[in-house]
């Protein structure tokens, strides 16, 4: 009688993608290079001339709103002698260096340096600060250092209307507030930390309790995209840590860096992890609300997820990095269940297939 063979099992990544300096820069250059990352909100630069700055690796960038009301980005550097131009966040009615005073418009234009007019031939209608693609996504800002990257539609086909879905007023609400942390581990051990849960019943006993429904959650791949859609629903136990009632959770996993996270009832926050070293990566845990207001019950939800969920997981990950440099660590086969459920790791397999097409190549990534 014929049988089917029986095939080995996946395995997680060997260690290497997690601690190798070479595969980080991989990681720098073909991935967080060419793909679409979190800026800030739209409510953090309502304003003509308000600006936000931060970094990707090592390219310092920044995000202003222009006197004619469009937002732009730009690389945060003088094109002098390599100053950075802003620092932080607030409001320029131009941008000056604080070098040497080179002064530019809100459009990158420079339109002043001292002492210039005695150069011959100098010409600073020439001189720009360099510009970087920018897009607005249901109220957030991304930029994308890849000049020729498709759209975030074209990136992530069906997310702005699955995200839309969840929670429709989603492009009302307004930056409130945000912590971070910095997480003693590779970013890509991060990534896959939030993309299953196959732990959440072991470690995390008050999201499991408070939030979600574990016997209905799942992470599966969403759209045509490189997305990760979460979906689970409310939890039903009398531990829940607020009124969940008004719609279920949901989270949408933008790849590589991002996730959009609507809690029950509507309660909005997001994900984006920075990498910092090949051994460390900064998460910036971000809430919103209609006003910009953090209430009783979103200082609540914040409280309890910085208490519990958020530094459960700071202690894994650093757990698990520690892991990944020992000597007798082998990579054990990833449980992936046909069915779904929480007790599943095929999200996994999915970003080991993405991870290794940008770093290794084609052909090894699916």
């Amino acid at each position: 009688m014929y049988q089917e063979p029986v095939l080995p099992p996946v395995r997680g990544l060997p260690a290497r993608y997690f601690t190798d300096p070479v595969v980080y820069q991989r990681v720098k250059t073909e991935i967080f290079f060419k793909t679409w990352q979190l800026a800030c909100h739209v409510s953090q630069v309502p304003r003509p001339g308000d600006f936000f700055s931060f970094s990707i690796f090592d390219q310092d960038l920044f995000v202003i709103r222009g006197d004619d009301g469009k937002l732009r980005a730009f690389y945060n550097v003088c094109q002098h002698r390599g100053h950075p131009l802003v620092e932080g966040s607030g409001n320029r009615p131009r941008i000056t260096c604080p070098y040497h005073a080179w002064t530019y418009d809100l459009h990158g234009k420079l339109i002043g340096a001292p002492n210039s007019r005695s150069v011959p031939g100098f010409d600073a209608g020439k001189i720009h600060i360099p510009g970087i693609r920018l897009e607005e996504f249901l109220g957030f800002v991304f930029v994308n250092l890849d000049r020729d990257c498709e759209s975030m539609a074209k990136c992530y086909p069906g997310a702005k209307e699955g995200i839309l879905a969840l929670c429709p007023d989603i492009e009302m609400r307004a930056f409130a507030h945000e912590y971070t942390a910095d997480e003693k581990c590779n970013w890509f051990a991060a990534v896959e930390n939030y993309n299953e849960c196959y732990h959440c019943k072991v470690a995390h006993a008050d999201f499991a309790k408070g939030v979600i429904d574990p016997g209905s959650y799942n992470i599966a791949p969403y759209g045509q995209g490189k997305v990760l859609s979460h979906t689970s629903l409310a939890t039903r136990s009398e531990e829940a840590w607020y009124d969940v009632s008004g719609s279920d959770y949901g989270s949408f996993y933008l790849w590589p860096s991002m996730s959009f996270q609507v809690y029950p009832g509507g309660v909005v926050n997001t994900y984006h992890w920075r990498p910092l070293a090949v051994d460390d990566v900064r998460v910036h845990r971000g809430w919103y609300s209609g006003d910009g207001e953090v209430d009783e019950t979103l200082r609540k939800v914040i409280d309890l997820d910085r208490e519990t969920t958020f530094a459960e997981d700071l202690a894994l990950l650093q757990n698990v990095q520690r892991g990944l440099r020992s000597m007798g660590y082998r990579p054990g086969p990833l449980i992936l269940d046909p069915k779904g459920g929480i007790d599943n790791e095929r999200p996994i397999s999915i970003l080991h297939q993405w991870l290794r097409a940008s770093v290794d190549g084609p052909g090894n990534g699916g």
